[in-house]
């Protein structure tokens, strides 16, 4: 398979037509047909399904399009990189809501500081966020809360947190703590949205012990969830250090669940295919520092 190969094979998926492909790519229809018709013979594979006038990717056909799509946007990289003549002054970074509001403002600080030509492109947003643009290459490096799914991401572990579940100090299921995780899904419940690094420690936990969860409260603000605590809502599991005066104050207190561990850790991805410069190398550095400073912990686990 060679390069002129895959460009077609992307094209023809990206439009699911044989006769937009072969416009975009200034070629006659048959030898589009004909570079498709050389991958399936060469693999022994069908990547399309033709049914009436329409194509449809089959499985090998999607397999073979994240492949392809991978390596295309390497050689872009490649050629861009090459004909500038010179490194990308530009590094993008992601990082999930948690991580951003705590580390990157101070980390971006300290990175301008020290690297001024280099411009730093900033995008918050939930975890699953931006493990997607890590994906389609829209971000150089994230830094999110637990592991990403998939292989085609790498990932290290830089900082360690703890969640904590917390409520008014005169809520009356006080009264029963320590409580059980069965209990704790009984009570009215004041989470993050699905797709947050937060609320994939809680599901996951649930998960384990086969427990449905039904939030009384689903939101993006931490800020919203604390009020909603502190005026007796529900029950809140958000990170300690953004409770820290609250709890202080004594507006809110711990609840104690029975077994659970709410530790977690703050992990770096990259895209697997993804060449990075040594500008990714020192902002790692200094977000790790950052989170140090800041009074996180070191992680204790790897992947």
């Amino acid at each position: 398979m060679t390069f002129r190969h895959m460009r077609i094979f992307e094209a023809v998926c990206r439009h699911m037509s044989i006769t937009r492909a072969a416009e975009e790519l200034y070629l006659s229809q048959p030898s589009v047909s004909l570079a498709i018709a050389d991958l399936e013979k060469n693999y022994n594979i069908r990547l399309f399904d033709r049914i009436g006038k329409r194509l449809f990717l089959t499985p090998a056909g999607e397999d073979l399009l994240g492949y392809v799509r991978s390596i295309t946007e390497l050689v872009e990289d490649m050629e861009q990189h090459l004909r500038s003549g010179v490194r990308s002054r530009v590094l993008k970074i992601g990082a999930s809501l948690t991580v951003g509001g705590c580390l990157v403002p101070d980390c971006a600080e300290k990175f301008a500081a020290l690297y001024p030509d280099i411009r730093v492109e900033i995008t918050i947003d939930r975890t699953d966020v931006i493990e997607q643009k890590i994906l389609s290459n829209s971000l150089d490096l994230g830094f999110v809360e637990g592991p990403p799914k998939g292989n085609q991401l790498l990932a290290s572990p830089f900082a360690e947190d703890e969640l904590a579940p917390v409520c008014a100090p005169k809520a009356p299921f006080l009264q029963k703590a320590p409580i059980t995780c069965q209990e704790l899904a009984s009570l009215p419940l004041l989470l993050r949205e699905k797709g947050s690094g937060t609320r994939a420690v809680l599901d996951s936990i649930m998960e384990l012990q086969e427990i449905t969860l039904t939030p009384l409260w689903e939101s993006l603000s931490y800020l919203a969830l604390i009020r909603g605590a502190e005026a007796g809502l529900g029950v809140s599991l958000l990170p300690l250090h953004i409770v820290e005066e609250p709890l202080r104050q004594g507006r809110l207190v711990i609840l104690p669940v029975r077994d659970v561990q709410w530790k977690r850790n703050f992990f770096r991805i990259q895209h697997r295919s993804k060449i990075l410069d040594t500008a990714a190398g020192e902002w790692t550095s200094i977000m790790t520092q950052c989170a140090a400073a800041t009074g996180f912990q070191t992680p204790h686990a790897s992947i």
